[in-house]
């Protein structure tokens, strides 16, 4: 296994606690067993074909959009990072994600690129995301201004039932991919909708796949792995109802930013529901110890940290030995060597305040360490909410926004 974790300042673990943690395990694994949990449709038969024949139709333009919000996007974006270049993208085609509904950086991506090589896929599960369909509206009202047909440009990946998105598809003739009814947005990573997007950007699906399906296979037959792992989700449990309600995720390995993002949706809206939950909480190392530690250490004791590391890399040594004295420490020193030390660093100073700590370290970062990371995730929150009593797979609550919102729409 390429994923290794540690932890510092667990809370005490009642009988109580024990008990329930154990007849949760039971269920999580009897579900992996049974492959009853509806992201391992696509996961132990991943739809290579439709992504390989989507992908080579891709590889045609110069820039593909990718359409989308929550997680018809989050999961191809963390994936795609792993691939691209953190300051400048190098992928060709060039990918982008349009997640909001803001129009000025719509509309100067659409001034900036030529629509006439340009791709579109657009996700919605339910076929009814109004943000999605209003930000396709926009970009078909651009090439229409342009006159750009659309027919060879655009895909749609819906469920396949009547829906607004669906009938567009229809209309408009574009490309079609089913999006299974069996998969909610957050857990679709392992699905077409992360997998055409990782795939387009050199991204090997197939041990992305293999490595995840081995994970849950893994943890599922060996009850002591299962603990090693999983004692995560009972040590957030009795954490949060301690107060403990912040869970703060400090990835120190830039690429791993977006996947924070994903782990943040997966928490949130798995968990916070019936008047309980886990807030996540982003950093990045080093970037935020100079913008949130202090709230960390010296602000209200309701946080829980993850600090995720790789496993040091060779770096070119630093010459500053002109420099002077000061800071002579750094002289022959890798920058990977002040990253390590100072991921070290902070996670010792929030241990020695007595904050719950717990250390992720990938082998390295590739297609089996992130499997392995993300497989871990999405089980360790789906027992927490087992553990909680609420339901890991529906979001209930947001449905009253998307009513206010149509109805200011309407007052406008």
């Amino acid at each position: 296994m390429k994923l290794k974790q540690t932890f510092s300042n667990s809370p005490k673990v009642s009988s109580e606690d024990k008990a329930k943690y154990e007849k949760e395990k039971n269920f999580i694994i009897k579900n992996i067993n049974e492959s009853k949990f509806g992201f391992f449709q696509e996961l132990k038969k991943p739809r290579l074909n439709e992504i390989y024949n989507l992908v080579d139709h891709l590889k045609r333009f110069d820039n593909v959009l990718f359409l989308g919000t929550g997680g018809s996007s989050l999961g191809g974006k963390t994936l795609v990072s792993i691939s691209d270049n953190y300051f400048l993208t190098r992928l060709k085609p060039k990918i982008f994600f349009i997640e909001n509904v803001d129009c000025m950086s719509i509309s100067s991506l659409m001034k900036n690129i030529d629509l006439e090589k340009t791709a579109v896929v657009i996700t919605s599960k339910s076929g009814e995301t109004i943000e999605t369909i209003s930000q396709l509206c926009f970009i078909l009202d651009e090439f229409k201004n342009k006159k750009i047909p659309t027919k060879e440009n655009f895909i749609v990946i819906t469920e396949s039932k009547d829906s607004t998105l669906k009938k567009i598809k229809e209309v408009k003739e574009f490309s079609y991919l089913e999006h299974s009814s069996l998969i909610g947005g957050r857990f679709s990573i392992f699905s077409i909708v992360g997998l055409i997007p990782a795939k387009l950007s050199g991204f090997n699906i197939e041990l992305f796949c293999s490595s995840g399906l081995n994970f849950f296979n893994k943890v599922a037959s060996d009850t002591k792995l299962f603990d090693y792992y999983f004692n995560s989700s009972l040590n957030q449990y009795i954490l949060s109802k301690n107060k403990k309600c912040t869970s703060v995720i400090m990835p120190y390995v830039d690429s791993l930013f977006n996947l924070s993002l994903w782990y943040k949706q997966l928490l949130a809206e798995s968990t916070g529901k019936s008047g309980v939950g886990i807030t996540p909480l982003n950093s990045i190392g080093t970037v935020d110890q100079h913008s949130q530690l202090q709230l960390y250490l010296d602000g209200p004791k309701d946080k829980t940290f993850s600090f995720i590391s790789r496993k040091k890399i060779k770096s070119d040594k630093l010459d500053c030995s002109w420099i002077g004295n000061k800071l002579s420490f750094l002289n022959q020193k890798s920058l990977e060597d002040l990253l390590y030390s100072e991921m070290l660093a902070t996670s010792e100073t929030l241990i020695r305040k007595k904050l719950p700590v717990r250390k992720i370290q990938l082998d390295c970062v590739d297609e089996e360490s992130i499997a392995e990371l993300i497989s871990f995730f999405i089980i360790e929150v789906i027992l927490i909410c087992k553990l909680l009593e609420v339901n890991p797979f529906d979001q209930p609550a947001v449905e009253e926004g998307k009513i206010l919102t149509k109805r200011f729409l309407n007052d406008i």
